[in-house]
């Protein structure tokens, strides 16, 4: 058995072991460097080789995420890592950077509990940097900070370590004025970043490497030694000395909340149902044996098992063939298949239970945003509120007649899948108006409608629509 099989084994022993799961997400400013930065953690629970970690992208598995160099989906990764002689099960979230696909990174917060802020050591804090830590803050996502991209302190500015050193303060300082003008009260202090207590860590996604004040206490080197490390260029040897992953994932591990002790106070802020029904003591405290509420955050389409719903699984448990409901719909759809995944894989299982980010195929009623239970009369989940609304319109036509039909069908499909996409149709003309959050939102929808799906469009140019 390879290391990747053997890992995913160890990840399915732990779907029921809620103190040892983490469910965690990556976040920045586009190019910051957090599909990178999930690259080396998939690397250090053995899912890549070396070699290819911080320069694959296996989270951008896409095509037009390869062909653009940037994250356009949310992505999903399960993984374990050993700590102090234990297994951990991170389930990993890699979300855009891009501010078109911002509701993608809305939708992905509610499944989460935790997040890793990711700042560039050279840009610093920017418009994206403060719109994801409010997404994560509002749906009560305690935030830890990476400071990326160390490395060009030296190779682009020359900077000295006292003045690197400053640089970091500054980050962190800025990080935190954000994180107490938008947390909720009772995490105003706990919530916040500190270098001191191990909620921050810095170094270079791309070369392997990073560092915080406790590792540097477990390994008994300084930060000068760190910076001597950069300066000579001596990366491989740095990424041997400081491995990002253990820096990380232990970081993870530590000061991010397990998923039966986020529920506990993310249930009542997501769910306005009773909180003494059975079924919300179930998700209060990820009850495995309670009925089943799922919240789905996205809709993949497979080629082979057609429509895939990822999202968190708050309380009960799910196997094939389980009638389940979507709410404000009459009748059961029946699971076909459950699993997780990993980069661009979804890995089969025979269950899946409470506090695990899940992918189920079989709901054909579910789409973004759908509370999903094995219990007809569950209250759903508080609506997710996105940032904006969609901005820039475009005329959308099949190319041929004969794909009208088809046209109309795959336009419900995107709209399903990305509710930030809005089509508003005459069928009696056979024009669309399909509306995004910007031009490249609506371009890569256009290339999905005719590379994925197979229809030939023609669009207008498009257009801004003032609110």
């Amino acid at each position: 058995m390879g290391r990747k099989e053997d890992n995913i084994k160890r990840a399915t022993a732990l779907f029921t072991k809620l103190e040892q799961i983490r469910n965690i997400g990556t976040a920045a400013h586009i190019d910051h460097g957090k599909t990178t930065l999930s690259d080396n953690l998939i690397f250090g629970a053995g899912m890549m080789s070396e070699d290819l970690a911080g320069k694959q992208l296996m989270l951008d598995f896409d095509e037009q995420e390869s062909a653009r160099g940037i994250t356009i989906n949310a992505a999903n990764a399960s993984m374990v890592h050993e700590h102090k002689g234990e297994d951990y099960l991170i389930n990993l979230i890699d979300t855009p950077g891009h501010v078109d696909f911002g509701g993608d990174v809305t939708r992905a917060m509610r499944a989460l509990d935790g997040v890793i802020i990711v700042v560039c050591a050279v840009e610093g804090i920017m418009p994206q940097t403060e719109t994801v830590i409010r997404q994560a803050l509002k749906e009560k996502v305690k935030p830890v900070l990476f400071i990326n991209k160390v490395d060009r302190l030296i190779a682009e500015l020359q900077v000295t370590p006292e003045d690197m050193m400053q640089r970091f303060g500054k980050i962190i300082t800025e990080v935190n004025k954000l994180i107490v003008r938008m947390v909720p009260e009772e995490f105003k202090k706990e919530w916040m970043v500190d270098a001191q207590a191990g909620t921050v860590a810095f170094g270079s996604a791309y070369h392997n490497w990073a560092t915080s004040l406790p590792f540097m206490a477990k390994k008994n080197v300084n930060f000068k030694q760190i910076y001597e490390f950069m300066e000579k260029e001596q990366r491989r040897e740095l990424a041997q000395a400081a491995p990002l992953h253990e820096v990380l994932l232990d970081m993870i591990v530590e000061k991010l909340p397990s998923a039966d002790a986020a529920q506990k106070y993310r249930i009542p802020h997501i769910w306005r149902g009773e909180s003494e029904e059975d079924i919300g003591q179930a998700m209060v405290n990820a009850n495995a044996n309670g009925d089943s509420a799922f919240m789905v955050t996205k809709v993949v389409l497979d080629p082979h098992a057609g429509e895939i719903a990822v999202g968190r699984l708050f309380s009960g448990t799910i196997k094939k063939g389980d009638q389940m409901y979507v709410a404000g719909m009459p009748n059961a759809n029946r699971v076909q298949s459950v699993g997780m995944f990993v980069g661009g894989d979804r890995i089969a299982t025979e269950t899946v239970t409470a506090g695990n980010i899940i992918a189920v195929s079989g709901l054909r009623d579910a789409q973004s945003g759908s509370t999903i239970s094995s219990n007809k009369e569950m209250t759903p989940f508080e609506r997710i509120v996105h940032n904006s609304d969609p901005v820039v319109t475009t005329a959308i036509e099949a190319k041929h007649t004969k794909d009208l039909p088809k046209l109309v069908e795959v336009l419900r499909a995107v709209a399903k899948s990305d509710p930030s996409i809005q089509i508003d149709s005459n069928l009696e003309t056979g024009e669309h108006l399909m509306s995004g959050m910007g031009e490249l939102h609506l371009e890569i929808t256009e290339y999905r409608i005719k590379n994925e799906h197979g229809v030939e469009i023609t669009t207008s140019p498009p257009i801004v629509v003032y609110r």
